[in-house]
This record gives C-alpha cells, sequence and structure tokens, in this order.
C-alpha cells in the first residue's frame, strides 16, 4: 500500500510553482522519510535551509518540531507560510528570508536537533553552518548531492561524523 502523502497538496503547488518560474523551486522527493527522521531523532528543533513553498518544513512541523526555515525567495517564504497556515501549522514555523549563511549565524549553536539541506546544489559552506546549528548527537541531512557542488568537500568534513551516503541524500550524525 502506498504511504498517504499528507501535504500532496503543497507539492502539487511547488511543482506548478517550478513550471510557471522555473526559479529551482523543487519539493523533496519522501516528505515522509523526513517525518520520520525528525521523529526517530526525537527533534524539538529543526533547521531547514531551502524552505521552497514549505513542503519538507510541513512535514519536519507534523512532527511536533520547532521548524527554523530559510529561503532567500520573498515570494517563497510567503507562499510556504499560505500553505503551512492552511495545515495549521505556522505556529511551529519560524520563517526567515535571506541569504542562508547570514541567517545561519544568528541562529543558536548547536541546539538544533536535525538540520536539513535543501537548496540546489550543496556547498560545503552551507552545509558547515547547519552543522554548526546541530547539538552533539543532532542529524544532518544534506539533499541534492548529485547535483555536483561541493560534494567531494563535504563527504572530506563529515569524515568523523556517523554517515551514510544514500545516493542524492546524505545523512550524518554529528559526533559528540
Amino acid at each position: 500500500m502506498p504511504i498517504r502523502d499528507t501535504f500532496a497538496d503543497i507539492k502539487t503547488a511547488t511543482l506548478a510553482h517550478l513550471d510557471e518560474h522555473g526559479c529551482g523551486c523543487y519539493p523533496y522527493s519522501s516528505g515522509s522519510l523526513l517525518a520520520v527522521l525528525a521523529a526517530t531523532a526525537r527533534a524539538g528543533t529543526v533547521v531547514e535551509l531551502g524552505t521552497a513553498l514549505g513542503y519538507s518544513a510541513a512535514w519536519f512541523a507534523s512532527t511536533g518540531a520547532h521548524v527554523h526555515t530559510i529561503d532567500r525567495d520573498p515570494t517563497h517564504t510567503g507562499q510556504a507560510r499560505h500553505h503551512l497556515a492552511k495545515h495549521r501549522l505556522t505556529g511551529r514555523v519560524t520563517f526567515h528570508t535571506g541569504e542562508g549563511l547570514d541567517i545561519l549565524s544568528t541562529l543558536a549553536t548547536g541546539g538544533a536537533d536535525v538540520a536539513f539541506f535543501d537548496g540546489y546544489a550543496p556547498t560545503a559552506a552551507a552545509v558547515d553552518a547547519l552543522g554548526a546549528t546541530l547539538r552533539p548527537g543532532g542529524l544532518l541531512i544534506a539533499a541534492n548531492m548529485t547535483l555536483g557542488g561541493d560534494a567531494g568537500a563535504i563527504h572530506g568534513r563529515l569524515a568523523d561524523w556517523w554517515h551514510a551516503d544514500l545516493g542524492e541524500t546524505l545523512l550524518a550524525v554529528k559526533p559528540h
């Protein structure tokens, strides 16, 4: 039996927005996987780089976590607010609009349980900044690893973390 996508409306809206604007606004392939990972990590706080229209933020927030989601495009942030409001999840989400590295530097260091990269191609700087938000034992989820970017450098930086390469997605646990 296929898994029911609780937030299929947001995924559909994101794909329609992508078709219309061509802006690189993609929903993560498996929102339910994100929810399973956050629930398994007993995440109270999630930091997400790449809001798009709120699909992954909705899945994270549905687990009871508070999500700090960051996107540079104010149109995306506004639409994400709208979509999460329809699902009554805005109380669990803080929306940040601006450059990711600038905003990440303002968030608390070492307090997040899960950090999620879902911008275009991952950069070592972005993954380093997300890693800094994590507590020891926190989970880093880096999507789009097959799109190029700094994938090799990221693997090198995470050499002392427990990690699993799932192809497009890299999972890593910050050392204690």
